[in-house]
């Protein structure tokens, strides 16, 4: 009789470390789904023209937090340069309008490519606003426009906005 109450209180021990890892997991893996707004636009092949400007529409519905609006870049072994400039342009549906130039470092003065990668593909987060309030909620229009000299620059392949809650953003 003894034994089966040590079982049985070794399996409700065991069960409750399983329910509280699972616990864990669960809430660990919500952590990374806070970004309010995270969208990548595709470049085509034939490069980016500086004349093509890409467009990005969050909607912002709280205006007392404060965010992070990160810029993400994908790129490959073809882009020339270590750097990519960028003109950023982030309008309210109020017609307010913030414009700002973004030099984003892609590699050292060696050509070692910072970010993540596979193969030839890199991906790096370069941050653009941190702690940034959005003064009123509603539709948003974020455009990026890249600002290098040549007309039309090969190797990038994506361009993103990605904008998460000051709280959340420590994770990154």
């Amino acid at each position: 009789m003894a034994k089966t109450i040590i079982t049985d209180r070794l399996k409700k021990y065991r069960l409750s470390k399983i329910i509280l890892l699972l616990g864990l997991l669960i809430s660990g893996l919500s952590c990374n789904t806070k970004d309010v707004y995270y969208t990548f636009n595709h470049i085509p092949a034939r490069g980016w023209d500086k004349r093509v400007i890409e467009r990005f529409s969050p909607v912002i519905e709280d205006t007392l937090c404060l965010y992070d609006i990160d810029v993400s870049l994908r790129y490959t072994n073809d882009y020339d340069f270590r750097n990519l400039w960028l003109f950023i342009t982030c309008k309210a549906e109020t017609g307010e309008v913030i414009t700002d130039t973004l030099n984003c470092i892609l590699a050292d003065e060696y050509g070692k490519w910072f970010g993540s990668g596979w193969g030839a593909t890199y991906q790096q987060t370069i941050p653009y606003k941190e702690g940034f309030t959005f003064p009123r909620k509603g539709k948003y229009s974020i455009s990026v426009q890249q600002g290098m000299r040549d007309d039309v620059i090969q190797g990038i392949t994506d361009v993103g906005i990605k904008i998460t809650p000051k709280e959340a953003a420590v994770s990154r």
